[in-house]
C-alpha cells in the first residue's frame, strides 16, 4: 500500500468526511498495557432478595454463573450468557416486587476457569458448618452449553427430579423439555455436590459449543441470541421463585 495515497487525519469528523468521500483511510493504533499487582485476588459478585418468612427467611436459594472467561475471546457463551441470564432473572423478580419466603441469592463466580475457585472459596467461607449447610435450600447453576435452557441435570437425585419435573411443566411451552437423571461435571455446582448439598446445572445445547466457541477465539456475542437469553432468564427466575416459596425441601444426596 503506497502511504502517499493517504492524508493524515487527526480529527474524527475529518475521518468521517474522508470515508464518505470515498478516500482510503488507514488507522494506526498505539496500545499501552500495564499490570496491576497491588491486589492479585479475584472476587465473586453477590446480590440477594431477602427472604420474608420469619421461619424460612434465613434459608438460601442460591443461583449462579461464572464471570471469568478464556483469554482468546470475550467468553460470550462461556459464560457471559449464563451471567446475563442470571442478572436478568434477578431483575425480573425485583421488577415484580417479589417477596420470597426464602432468600434468593445470586452469585457471579470468579476463578471458575482456574478450578471452580470462586465457588469453592465461597462454600468454605459461608457453608463450612453443618448448621450453615442446613440453610442452603438448593443451588442452581447456569454454565456449559449455549442457547435456551432445556431442563436440569439431576445428579442421580431421583427424589429431587420428581420435584423438578413438576416445576418444569409450566415452562414447556418455552422449550424447556425435560430434566435428566444424569449429572454433569466441571462447573460451579460440583463443589456443592461434593459436600452433600443439592446443586444442579441447567441443560443447554452443545451443538457448536464444545468444538466451536468454548475456549476459542470464536466465542463472541454473535454466538448468542436475545430470545435464548430471555428464555434462560425466565426459567431461572421461575425455578428460583418456586424453590424459595415451597414448603418442601430439595432432598439431599450423600457427599461425594
Amino acid at each position: 500500500m503506497d502511504p502517499t495515497h493517504y492524508t493524515r487525519l487527526t480529527d474524527t469528523d475529518d475521518v468521517n468526511v474522508a470515508i464518505e468521500g470515498g478516500q482510503p483511510v488507514a488507522m494506526r493504533v498505539e496500545l499501552r498495557t500495564r499490570f496491576l499487582e497491588d491486589d492479585r485476588n479475584s472476587y465473586n459478585v453477590i446480590a440477594e432478595i431477602p427472604g420474608r418468612d420469619p421461619a424460612l427467611g434465613d434459608e438460601v436459594v442460591l443461583v449462579g454463573a461464572h464471570l471469568d472467561s478464556w483469554h482468546t475471546a470475550t467468553g460470550a457463551t462461556d459464560n457471559a450468557d449464563g451471567a446475563v441470564a442470571l442478572m436478568e432473572a434477578m431483575r425480573i423478580l425485583t421488577a415484580l416486587g417479589a417477596q420470597p419466603r426464602r432468600t434468593i441469592r445470586a452469585a457471579l463466580w470468579s476463578g471458575e476457569e482456574q478450578g471452580l475457585l470462586g465457588a469453592r472459596a465461597y462454600l468454605m467461607q459461608h457453608f463450612s458448618s453443618q448448621a450453615d449447610r442446613d440453610r442452603l435450600a438448593v443451588y442452581l447453576n447456569d454454565d456449559p452449553g449455549s442457547g435456551r435452557t432445556l431442563g436440569f441435570y439431576m445428579e442421580e437425585n431421583r427424589a429431587a427430579k420428581t420435584i423438578f419435573d413438576r416445576r418444569l411443566q409450566p415452562l414447556k411451552d418455552l422449550g424447556a423439555r425435560r430434566n435428566i437423571i444424569e449429572g454433569i461435571g466441571a462447573t460451579d455446582h460440583v463443589p456443592f455436590n461434593e459436600v452433600g448439598l443439592p446443586g444442579f446445572n441447567v441443560i443447554k445445547d452443545f451443538t457448536g459449543y464444545d468444538e466451536r466457541t468454548r475456549h476459542t477465539n470464536a466465542d463472541f456475542p454473535e454466538r448468542m441470541t436475545e430470545d435464548a437469553l430471555k428464555q434462560s432468564a425466565i426459567v431461572m427466575a421461575t425455578f428460583a421463585w418456586q424453590a424459595a416459596m415451597a414448603n418442601e425441601r430439595i432432598p439431599r444426596m450423600p457427599a461425594k
